[in-house]
């Protein structure tokens, strides 16, 4: 009788056994290749090698060679992902990820990975989600941390929590890499002037990173390349998605003294990425990769500081992580799904780069040709090769390109003679060179010229 009770017993205990380490596997291994443009899909592995915080063999990574620049304007550091974290146990991973992306493996281990130094969080079990909600934030708020795949590896110890990270790069590899992204984040601050508006700041990073990186096509996840996606291939190798150039854009502004964060989304029915930024006070749209898409190589400001409204015209703003998460149960969401971490009411037209330098047409008259021509000479004198205009609703869109290229009495070409009269030989502006950039949708025109 007890030789059966203890089988069935051992049987019991055993089944129970195969149960719970199969339950434990489930629950860690969750993994899912990254197959959009934002962090948001990160791959998940489980911990192989231990649970055990491990703090051997890394090197701290030196980030100080020419990290401060004489700058013009104060840094701002952004923190608008850690502020949007529901608890002081998520802002703490926050923090403790901050230590260890420092330190990086000089040897890539068995996979070819460089680990990152291995965190334990004690008496804390975060699930997948709460961990990838965490890694969001931090890349969101430190978008100069370009060189951690898009991997973590999580495992449970009883109550506390493993979370390692890995480096595409050798440390000794991102001391270089770092070195050559602060060169160039160095010269293009340097073009700030003292006395620059916060406008005319934006305006020069927004130029200077168009003028120096084209859309990379062709790329879907980061197996094509880590670069594509990140602020250093934007900056450094001159190629990039659109989450490289939000990147950019958000280091350039920040370090000029510009609140910006980023927006995930859709675009053309494609995940896509694009900024914030506050001017005055005010919130505004600002995506650097749609204003880098014209085939001629002109830089566009259609989608240079917009409303709320004028961006969701043809983009779709993600949820905000506070309406995506739920905190009484987190395992029940999708780990994969995007959500965004701090997204403003963008209200003001003030620094949309048509209502700040545009010439604003209602009806023809000698006070709006004036006007046109004080800014033909402004900008002639500047050798700046855009003007721009937006026109009221006194007519149609092709009424008032009529009136000013191609009916009498040819408006622009008028003002153009008056204006070449105040200039001098060197900046006189060509009248058989002008091209016509419009944009009906928003009854906006853009005057190309050639000095």
């Amino acid at each position: 009788m007890r030789k059966i009770v203890s089988r069935i017993l051992y049987v019991l205990f055993f089944g129970f056994a195969i149960t719970l380490v199969t339950a434990c596997i489930m629950l860690m291994i969750n993994s899912s290749r990254n197959t959009g443009q934002t962090i948001n899909n990160i791959e998940a592995v489980v911990l192989s090698d231990g649970a055990e915080e491990n703090d051997g063999g890394y090197e701290k990574i030196d980030t100080s060679v020419n990290s401060e620049p004489a700058e013009n304007y104060q840094r701002i550091t952004i923190k608008y992902g850690y502020n949007a974290l529901e608890n002081n146990n998520k802002r703490y991973l926050y923090d403790r990820i901050a230590e260890s992306i420092y330190s990086v493996t000089n040897e890539p281990d068995e996979n070819g990975r460089y680990r990152t130094s291995r965190m334990k969080i004690k008496n804390e079990r975060f699930s997948e989600f709460d961990i990838r909600e965490v890694v969001n934030a931090y890349i969101s708020d430190n978008p100069e941390i370009f060189w951690i795949e898009n991997l973590f590896g999580y495992a449970y110890d009883e109550e506390d929590t493993i979370v390692e990270f890995y480096s595409v790069l050798s440390s000794d590899e991102c001391e270089a890499y770092i070195e050559k992204f602060n060169d160039k984040i160095n010269s293009i601050l340097s073009e700030i002037k003292p006395g620059m508006t916060e406008y005319q700041r934006e305006k020069l990073l927004h130029d200077r990173l168009l003028e120096g990186c084209i859309y990379k096509t062709g790329v879907s996840s980061a197996a094509d390349g880590w670069e594509y996606f990140s602020s250093y291939g934007a900056l450094v190798e001159g190629e990039a998605v659109c989450e490289g150039y939000a990147k950019a854009m958000q280091i350039l502004l920040t370090r000029a003294g510009i609140p910006c964060s980023t927006i995930r989304g859709d675009a053309d029915n494609i995940a896509h990425m694009w900024n914030v930024a506050e001017l005055s006070g005010e919130w505004y749209h600002l995506d650097p990769t749609w204003d880098d898409n014209d085939k001629d190589g002109n830089i566009n400001y259609e989608y240079f500081n917009l409303t709320t409204e004028a961006i969701t015209k043809n983009h779709i703003i993600s949820e905000s992580i506070d309406t995506v998460i739920d905190v009484e149960n987190s395992d029940s969401i999708d780990p994969l799904s995007r959500y965004n971490f701090f997204v403003p009411m963008c209200t003001s037209k003030d620094m949309n780069y048509y209502y700040a330098e545009g010439v604003m047409i209602q009806s023809f008259n000698s006070a709006v040709d004036d006007e046109i021509i004080t800014k033909l000479v402004e900008k002639a004198s500047n050798s700046e090769v855009y003007i721009p205009f937006r026109f009221g609703n006194e007519m149609t869109y092709s009424e008032y390109i009529n009136k000013l290229f191609y009916e009498s009495p040819y408006e622009f070409y008028y003002c153009l003679e008056n204006a070449n009269a105040r200039l001098d030989e060197a900046h006189r502006i060509s009248k058989d060179s002008v091209s016509v950039l419009k944009n009906e949708a928003s009854m906006t025109l853009r005057v190309k010229l050639k000095f």
